[in-house]
């Protein structure tokens, strides 16, 4: 057996030094001018240990994660609040997981001990936003973000590299943009807002092995375009109209079996990844209440993936009423083989009630159902409908998902919780239960916090009961307690210190513990 190689560790450290040093040094102003500057940094480490529910292995994890911020406000001459403005932003993050073993990143064919897993990175470094924005330029009527940059509307949360103008008008807003979708794989990214269903990074350590874990695909750009039409104007409605198509490039599997000559069916052509239309609206109604609703369709798919409506009554000052619906159906990269699937919708529906019953004492309370559509009805008898080539095979109802005899499963879900506060502390009691065809979950979590000479320290304890049963598994039912205490020391304005010890237990995966030490600091200049 042959000896894997040493396994040379990314100059992730190195990197991210650098591109601090790369910044900082950028943002710094050659001539004295009334320039704003915020830098901003995290630091959390944890360690823990992970137990398979089958017993080994056992994974011995220690991570460490850091932050850095920038930003530079100010930039022009004589700025004003209602006139042209230009700032930078930035943020690195470092994301290091010392307890990763060689044998999860280092890939030997044949070796019955390695435990490789393709695209994982001890110490990945990306960039999670960084950009120049210009506001309030051309009299008002123009603004511009040139960057890595994020988005948060109907569509959810998005991040690409690229430009986006805004032209700004009384009544409507405007904005084209354009670039690429942050991908993982990619140099200083990471995979957390492309879409679901399919499994990319790179490759590198794969190089010699060009046939292993050939549903690992290999990162390529991803070309990316939108549009929105947002109102101004009346302030007490505001609606959003967006638009967004991304394409996929690199060669994807066409199948994942080898064919006549031994290898797999490759498409290397530019390709739709996903393309939506999003609409929201909210509006308030004066002192009696607000609304707000919202619509996606997946036109890919060619269905609507989500739609939502929530609604809040304002009794008085001190109690609130509300009503949400959610409709959500699954959808995922143009590449995934998941499309050849049915995509089971999920509905929810939930009344609400808040109450602050004293200056210091907070109630609210949620109950609802929620629906699980399902491809057949066990129950049903089966169905032999032929296809759209006239088959009629053995495989019943999914010969034609559309003659299945399509069922619902529905779960029953409600919670309370309340807050009691005062001027050194705040004690909480919340408790949840889920009961449904297919099983419940059931728990109550209790907690409190103390504070000390001004708020400098601080105390914490939460402790919780959960027990859930799922009737698919009878013997992953399990009660599970657990218990949280932590510390806070807050030295000075700019910078606080929290430490965190937790403890879970149950039958499946036994003792659990966690400790976990975090480290904010914010300077202005």
């Amino acid at each position: 057996m042959r000896t894997p190689p040493p396994r040379q560790k990314p100059p992730c450290l190195k990197t991210f030094a650098s591109l601090t040093l790369l910044a900082m040094v950028a943002l710094t102003p050659s001539s004295a001018r009334a320039i704003d500057t915020e830098v901003t940094a995290t630091t959390a480490a944890q360690g823990y240990a992970l137990r398979s529910p089958f017993g080994d292995p056992i994974l011995m994890r220690r991570r460490v994660m850091q932050t850095l911020g920038l930003g530079v406000y100010h930039l022009l001459d004589d700025e004003k609040p209602t006139g042209p403005q230009i700032s930078v932003k930035l943020r690195l993050r470092l994301d290091a997981d010392i307890g990763i073993e060689s044998s999860e990143t280092t890939f030997v064919r044949g070796d019955t001990r390695s435990r490789y897993v393709p695209g994982l990175i001890e110490a990945p470094v990306d960039l999670m936003y960084g950009y120049v924005e210009g506001r309030n330029l051309a009299g008002g009527w123009l603004g511009f973000r040139l960057g890595r940059q994020y988005q948060s509307n109907s569509l959810g949360w998005w991040g690409f590299d690229g430009g986006l103008v805004r032209i700004q008008s009384p009544y409507v807003q405007v904005e084209a943009y354009g670039g690429f979708e942050q991908r993982g794989g990619l140099p200083l990214s990471l995979g957390r807002y492309e879409r679901n269903g399919v499994w990319r990074g790179d490759r590198q350590g794969l190089v010699d092995s060009p046939d292993a874990f050939a549903m690992f695909l290999e990162a390529g750009r991803a070309p990316a375009m939108g549009f929105a039409l947002e109102s101004a104007t009346p302030y007490w409605l505001h609606a959003r109209l967006d638009y967004r198509r991304v394409y996929n490039t690199g060669a994807v599997a066409a199948s994942y079996l080898p064919g006549a000559q031994g290898a797999l069916r490759t498409y290397n052509e530019t390709r739709t990844s996903s393309e939506r239309l999003g609409y929201a609206m909210d509006a308030t109604f004066g002192d009696h209440g607000a609304g707000k609703g919202g619509v996606v369709y997946d036109l890919y798919n060619q269905f609507f993936s989500a739609y939502y409506a929530n609604l809040d009554g304002f009794v008085t000052q001190r109690l609130t009423v509300g009503a949400d619906f959610d409709y959500f159906r699954p959808t995922f990269d143009g590449d995934s083989i998941f499309n050849w699937f049915t995509q089971t919708p999920i509905t929810t529906l939930t009344g609400r009630g808040s109450w602050q019953a004293t200056d210091r004492l907070d109630l609210a309370v949620n109950a609802g159902v929620r629906w699980w559509s399902t491809d057949d009805d066990p129950d049903a008898p089966s169905t032999l409908a032929p296809d759209a080539a006239g088959r009629v095979g053995d495989q019943g109802t999914l010969v034609d998902p559309k003659a299945s005899n399509t069922a619902r499963l529905t779960d029953v879900l409600g919670s309370a919780y309340g807050r009691y506060r005062w001027s050194t502390g705040r004690a909480t009691l919340r408790g949840v239960f889920e009961v449904g065809e297919r099983g419940r979950r059931e728990g109550v979590d209790v907690g409190g916090e103390r504070y000390f000479h001004g708020g400098k320290y601080g105390a914490s304890l939460r402790g919780s009961v959960f027990d859930w049963r799922d009737d698919l598994r009878p013997d992953r039912s399990a009660t599970s307690v657990g218990y949280v205490v932590g510390g806070m020391w807050k030295p000075g304005p700019m910078a606080d210190v929290l430490l965190e010890w937790e403890h879970n237990m149950n039958r499946l995966v036994g003792q659990r513990f966690r400790v976990l030490a975090l480290v904010n600091v914010v300077v202005n200049r």
